[in-house]
C-alpha cells in the first residue's frame, strides 16, 4: 500500500502561503484509491505571531480531505483535485495513502497559492520506503464476551482487546473512510460505539429512540454519514459522522426488518435489505427518503448487499431462495441470478476491491463460495469445519486476503484470496458475529 508525501512544509512570512491545491492521478490500467491527508504540527507553548519553526512544536494534527476512487487512466475520475486553506498554519504537509491494483501508477502534486490565487512552488511527492501494513487492522465483535479483538492483517498477531460494557453484544462493524474510526452497533445496549483505531479505544457513542435495536451499520465512503438498521422498530437511522448526532429516522414498512446495508461508492444511494418485504429500499442520500424499491421474486429474503467498486451493480443475498442476484443499479432491474446449492443459507458477502470476485459466507452448507462476477457464476467453494456458523466475513484493502468469523467456534479464518485455502485460524471472543478490516489507515 504505498504512502506518498510531501514532507513537512513551512510556511513564509512574506508571500504567505493562502490554500493548497492538491491532484492525484491514476496513469495504470487499473482502478485504485487514494486518501488524502493533511497534516499540521501545532505550536508548543509558543507566544502569539510568531512562527512555529522557531519555538518548536506540539503534537501533530491530521485532518483528512478526501478518500476517492479513481478510474483507470484515460477514463472519467481517473483525476482529482482538492484544496485546503492553510494561510493561519506554520506548518503543514499532505499524504496520500493509495490502495488497489494500480496503486504503483498513481502520482500526486501539490501547488502553494498565494492569497491571490498565484502559484508559489510546486511539489510532487515522493514515495515513502515504508508501508502501512503494519498498521492495518481487523476488528472483530464478539457478541456474547461483549468486546472487541483487533488483529494486525500483515502478522495476524493480535494487537488489542477492547472491552465495552456488559450486556452491550456487539454485532456487526464499519470503517470511516479513512479508517481512524470504527462503528459498533450494540444490541444489548442500543447503542453504536465508536472506536479510535490509532488508541484501540472507545472515543464515542450514539444512542436510539426506545426500542430501536440497531443491527448493521455502514459508514459512506463520501461526507460524514453513517447509516444504521434498526429492528423492532422498523427504521434506516442517518447519523453525522462529524457531530455525531441523529439527522434522521427514515421509517421502513412496519415489520419489514431492514437487515444489511451498503452505501454507493460516490456516497448518493443507500441499499436496504428488507428482509420479510422481500425488496430492497434505495435511499437517495441527498432528500433522505425511498427513491426506488426493487421487488425480488416471490419468496425472497434479502439477508446482504455489497457494492461494487464502480458502483455499477449491487450483489444481494437471498438465505430464502440460497440465492444471489445481480442488480444493476442504473435500471434497478435484477441482471443475474446465482444460485446456490439448497439450504446453504448465504448470510454476508463482500466484492473483492478489483471487482472481480464476490465471497459468500454460507452458514447452512459450511463453506465460502467465491463468485466470478465476470461471468456471474461459481468459481469455487472452500470448505469450513461442520457447524462453523459462518456469521461475516471482509476483504483485506489489497485484495489478499479474507477474514471469516466462525461463529461456533470462536475464531477467524483468514483465507488466501490467491490459493482459495485458509493460512490461519486466529482465535478471538466468544460468538464472533462481525469483522471489518481497515480500508485505508493514515497515520495520526
Amino acid at each position: 500500500m504505498p504512502v506518498l508525501d510531501t514532507g513537512l512544509l513551512y510556511n513564509r512570512e512574506k508571500r504567505r502561503t493562502a490554500s493548497l491545491s492538491i491532484s492525484v492521478m491514476n496513469r495504470g490500467r487499473q482502478g485504485a484509491r487514494a486518501a488524502v491527508q493533511l497534516y499540521t504540527a501545532s505550536p508548543a507553548g509558543s507566544a502569539q505571531g510568531k512562527a512555529g519553526h522557531e519555538t518548536g512544536f506540539g503534537r501533530m494534527q491530521t485532518e483528512s480531505l478526501a478518500t476517492v476512487q479513481l478510474s483507470p487512466a484515460g477514463r472519467d475520475r481517473s483525476m482529482y483535485f482538492v484544496s485546503r486553506d492553510v494561510l493561519l498554519e506554520a506548518v503543514y504537509g499532505i499524504r496520500v495513502t493509495v490502495s488497489g491494483l494500480a496503486a504503483g501508477e498513481v502520482a500526486a502534486t501539490l501547488a502553494e497559492l498565494d492569497e491571490k490565487g498565484g502559484v508559489i512552488a510546486q511539489h510532487r511527492l515522493r514515495l515513502l520506503p515504508a508501508g502501512t501494513d503494519d498498521i492495518l487492522h481487523a476488528y472483530i465483535a464478539n457478541h456474547t464476551q461483549h468486546s472487541l479483538t483487533v488483529l494486525q492483517t500483515d502478522t495476524n498477531a493480535r494487537v488489542a482487546a477492547i472491552p465495552l460494557p456488559a450486556g452491550s453484544s456487539p454485532r456487526r462493524l464499519s470503517f470511516t473512510p479513512d479508517g481512524r474510526e470504527v462503528y459498533v452497533t450494540c444490541q444489548g445496549d442500543k447503542t453504536v460505539r465508536i472506536v479510535d483505531t490509532l488508541s484501540h479505544e472507545v472515543c464515542g457513542e450514539l444512542t436510539f429512540p426506545q426500542e430501536a435495536v440497531p443491527l448493521a451499520v455502514a459508514v459512506s465512503p463520501v461526507g460524514a454519514r453513517a447509516y444504521v438498521t434498526t429492528v423492532i422498530r422498523d427504521y434506516v437511522a442517518v447519523f453525522d459522522t462529524d457531530a455525531r448526532s441523529l439527522i434522521k429516522l427514515i421509517a421502513m414498512p412496519a415489520g419489514s426488518d431492514p437487515a444489511s446495508v451498503a452505501v454507493s461508492p460516490d456516497g448518493k444511494r443507500v441499499y436496504c435489505c428488507l428482509i420479510n418485504r422481500g425488496t430492497i429500499a434505495v435511499i437517495d442520500a441527498e432528500t433522505l427518503g425511498v427513491s426506488v424499491t426493487i421487488k425480488l421474486p416471490f419468496g425472497a429474503k434479502p439477508s446482504a448487499v455489497a457494492m461494487s467498486p464502480d458502483g455499477t451493480r449491487a450483489f444481494v443475498t437471498d438465505v430464502y431462495h440460497d440465492r444471489i442476484y445481480c442488480i444493476q443499479t442504473a435500471s434497478h432491474a435484477v441482471a443475474a441470478v446465482i444460485q446456490l446449492e439448497i439450504d446453504s443459507d448465504p448470510q454476508q458477502l463482500v466484492v473483492t476491491p478489483d471487482g472481480a470476485l464476490a465471497y459468500v459466507a454460507c452458514r447452512g452448507s459450511d463453506e465460502i463460495v467465491a463468485v466470478n462476477l465476470v461471468r456471474n457464476e461459481i468459481l469455487t467453494k472452500i470448505e469450513l469445519p461442520q457447524g462453523s456458523n459462518a456469521s461475516d466475513i471482509a476483504v483485506t484493502a489489497d485484495g489478499l486476503k479474507l477474514y471469516v468469523t466462525i461463529l461456533t467456534f470462536g475464531y477467524v479464518a483468514v483465507i488466501e484470496v490467491a490459493s482459495q485455502l485458509p493460512i490461519a485460524i486466529l482465535p478471538t471472543g466468544s460468538f464472533p458475529s462481525g469483522v471489518a478490516v481497515s480500508p485505508i489507515l493514515l497515520q495520526g
